[in-house]
């Protein structure tokens, strides 16, 4: 009997807990759909959970409650095929009036500014052209960067295609802006990862394309036009990198201060071992910023070691280096052959061209 009445408090106390928890209201009327069965579903990120449902009646009255989210979110009213989007933002009452006819594009909505505004630009997606569309979607995502509405406007179509392209520069601008607010506020929240991790995949796309462009252009320009680098070495003279001619040099771009830097000396160190004496020679800048810490880190190194110092953005632009390490063949004459972020790429071309 004292589990029995245990498990009787226990139960007791859920429901109590659940009938006190936060929760957001959708009410008012939609006329035409006596019978239906009208939903109020919850859209998340990856799938659509309902909420709650009920029967319309004769005189098409509803009301609806959830849970409220944690944070703001996408919900839905829909019968059959047919749907109203709604934001959330936690406790709101909100009051929709509409018929089944045009619940898609429904503007009398109380309560929610932003369900308000996403139903604006719905109707103006329909009715308007793609410039005054993307006017309206951008004067959303100014006027509130962090709203609801702004993410739905980044993610606008029209015609079954997104009114913003993620890969232009010009529009990635809007996808920018929400993904910075929604990260700088809610940093935990699925949809903030979600579209910051979208930027920033498009960002390393685009900079990637710009390697490789630029890349075509130094092999192109380097084509009988040896690319010269002139730097001082741990005892202070001047080592060129055309002193080298006629060898096939690895060209690294580097620093002693690097986190992974005694296992990247080991691979250089390795492919000096293993190819030195067959005609292949190392030519290493460092872009450490001490550079006591780098004469003490290459003292004792065979290769060709040279300091960058003041002379860093000059030597990184003339071989448009934007990360380190990054490695680069020249071939005997010096050209360009390659840039690469691994060994054994590299290792292979070395083969190549020795």
């Amino acid at each position: 009997m004292k589990s029995q009445h245990i498990c009787l408090v226990l139960v007791t106390t859920l429901f109590v807990a659940c009938q006190h928890s936060p929760q957001f209201s959708v009410s008012g009327t939609l006329d035409g759909a006596v019978g239906e069965v009208l939903y109020l579903e919850h859209t998340a990120l990856t799938h659509t959970t309902p909420m709650d449902s009920c029967v319309l009646d004769e005189n098409g009255n509803f009301s609806l409650k959830a849970p409220a989210p944690t944070y703001p979110d996408f919900y839905r009213l829909r019968v059959g095929t047919r749907s109203l989007p709604l934001a959330v933002d936690s406790i709101e009452a909100i009051v929709v009036s509409t018929s089944l006819d045009s619940l898609p594009y429904t503007l009398s909505i109380d309560g929610s500014n932003a369900s308000l505004t996403i139903a604006q630009l719905r109707t103006t997606a329909r009715t308007a052209t793609r410039e005054q569309l993307r006017e309206q979607a951008q004067q959303t995502i100014v006027q509130n960067p962090r709203s609801l509405a702004a993410y739905y406007a980044v993610f606008l179509k029209q015609g079954g295609e997104y009114i913003w392209d993620l890969y232009n520069p010009a529009d990635r601008r809007m996808y920018q802006a929400v993904a910075t607010s929604f990260h700088t506020w809610m940093p935990d929240y699925e949809r903030s990862k979600a579209l910051y991790a979208q930027v920033s995949s498009a960002l390393k796309a685009e900079r990637e394309i710009q390697q490789q462009v630029a890349m075509r252009q130094l092999i192109d320009n380097a084509e009988n036009a040896f690319l010269d680098i002139a730097l001082q070495d741990d005892n202070g003279i001047t080592q060129s990198l055309s002193d080298l001619r006629g060898k096939v040099i690895v060209l690294d771009f580097s620093a002693i201060e690097m986190e992974q830097s005694k296992g990247y000396i080991f691979e250089l160190r390795e492919l000096y071992n293993r190819y030195s004496k067959r005609g292949m020679a190392i030519y290493s800048v460092s872009l450490d910023r001490n550079r006591l810490l780098w004469e003490d880190g290459v003292v004792n190194l065979p290769w060709t070691n040279v300091y960058a110092g003041e002379n860093a953005t000059e030597v990184l632009m003339q071989y448009n280096v934007q990360s380190l390490p990054t490695l680069f063949l020249l071939d005997r004459k010096g050209n360009v052959q390659g840039r690469y972020s691994n060994f054994e790429q590299l290792d292979a071309d070395i083969r190549k061209y020795l």
